[in-house]
């Protein structure tokens, strides 16, 4: 009987084959190492802490493959649009792991910008991209990531010059669902942020169709010194979609990093946020959202690695639970010897609206260092009744008071994303599944 990791071989040595002469050597060779970490990492164990908590049986059981372009059935052009976001500075879409060009915006001439698919990107700037892809995110290190590196084909990049401040946000439109087949994307987006740059990117990963899909996204986002990036993921995919991302940030001096992680979708999510900082001075903000219903799985890993004094990182992830969903925080912060005068905090805070919705928390705090201030924690529980009864005994029915108390624990990451078109567009997307999480409590 094949194994899940067989499979997994198997279907990484027939890709490789397939595609030998549709990419440069050392793209080829990054492929290689990912099936060579594969082979020694092997999948993921429930008895491996990082896993146990995650329904590894759905992974291993799905059929997805990678499909060819021909196998796609195209959404019409209302269901493209929707997800659009009014003037980006570039928009990059994609169809179950392929770039789709007529949908896309690639500015050619925009100071300071190059954003491109990373199919084109391999030809065009190789030097950069070989020095960056695979630094932060390491195969050897995740199981998942090394999927991602043995099926290395599309993916976007996004440089910023030094300095650069863009007029709107760069969005990656990832769209799956649409192939007659069970389709597996693996897409990688690499940015260089170069020193003193400014700029938002926003991911949607988002249901183009009926099919089943399975995406595993790797991310690495390397900011120079003093530079400042948003990075903020929607994902809205179908409700039986698996949905794995992975997400590694490396911050020179003075460099600010904000990451909003929003999970709504998806049979089982998991997202994972890792930072480490290479330079003094540096600051990340952290921030979560999850609403589940019914069976989902929704799975968030953070890892901030505390090496250098003066910097900051702060954590607040949020969930809202009903039904028999299950969530999970892991969170871990981590203050080496030399870190002086490190400022880090983290909380997790969930919210359970049935019996059967369910949770785990694990906030950890390791601190090597002297002079720092640290601080985490989390809270699990139900609407506040004496609020309820408040709101009651004012004339206000309690379904609308159980609506109003939800929408103000929300509102406290919401309010983080800055105003504008992102926050309305995400808003909306949380608010229509807060109505599917009522009308489920109310059934």
């Amino acid at each position: 009987m094949t194994t899940p990791l067989q499979r997994a071989l198997q279907l990484a040595e027939r890709f490789g084959a397939a595609h030998e002469g549709q990419a440069p050597a050392w793209v080829r060779r990054e492929r290689s190492k990912g099936l060579e970490a594969l082979v020694r990492r092997g999948l993921p164990q429930a008895k491996e802490e990082a896993w146990r908590y995650t329904p590894l049986r759905m992974l291993y059981e799905a059929p997805h493959v990678p499909v060819e372009r021909e196998a796609l059935r195209m959404p019409d052009d209302a269901a493209w649009a929707s997800f659009f976001l009014p003037r980006p500075a570039a928009r990059l879409v994609f169809l179950d792991g392929h770039f789709v060009a007529s949908w896309s915006v690639v500015p050619d001439s925009l100071p300071g910008l190059t954003v491109k698919p990373l199919s084109r990107a391999f030809r065009e700037d190789g030097e950069v991209l070989h020095s960056l892809l695979g630094g932060a995110a390491r195969p050897e290190v995740h199981p998942y990531v090394a999927l991602n590196a043995a099926l290395l084909a599309e993916g976007a990049f996004v440089r910023l010059a030094p300095g650069a401040e863009l007029p709107g946000p760069i969005q990656l439109l990832l769209l799956s669902g649409s192939a007659t087949v069970p389709a597996l994307a693996c897409p990688r987006v690499v940015v260089l942020a170069g020193a003193g740059s400014h700029a938002t990117l926003v991911e949607v990963d988002a249901e183009a169709g009926p099919g089943d899909a399975f995406t595993d996204v790797v991310t690495e986002v390397y900011l120079e010194d003093g530079a400042q990036l948003h990075h903020l993921v929607l994902q809205q995919a179908s409700m039986r979609a698996l949905h794995l991302s992975v997400l590694h940030a490396t911050q020179g001096a003075g460099s600010r990093f904000t990451s909003h992680v929003v999970e709504l979708g998806g049979a089982l999510a998991r997202s994972e946020v890792r930072v480490s900082f290479i330079g003094e001075d540096a600051a990340s903000a952290l921030f979560g959202l999850y609403v589940g219903t019914g069976t989902q799985h929704l799975d968030h890993r953070t890892d901030v690695e505390h090496t250098l004094p003066s910097c900051t990182s702060e954590e607040v992830y949020k969930g809202v639970l009903t039904g028999k969903a299950h969530g999970i925080f892991h969170g871990r912060v981590r203050v080496r010897p030399m870190a002086f005068k490190t400022d880090a905090r983290q909380v997790s805070k969930t919210l359970l609206l049935s019996d059967g919705a369910t949770v785990d928390a694990r906030p950890e705090l390791e601190i090597l260092a002297d002079d720092v201030k640290c601080a985490h924690g989390a809270a699990v529980g139900r609407l506040d009744e004496d609020a309820l009864f408040y709101l009651r005994s004012r004339g206000v029915p309690r379904a609308e008071a159980e609506r109003l108390l939800t929408r103000a624990f929300v509102s406290e990451v919401l309010e983080t994303i800055p105003a504008g078109p992102v926050r309305e567009r995400v808003a909306a997307a949380v608010e229509a599944r807060l109505e599917s999480a009522a009308a489920e409590v109310s059934a």
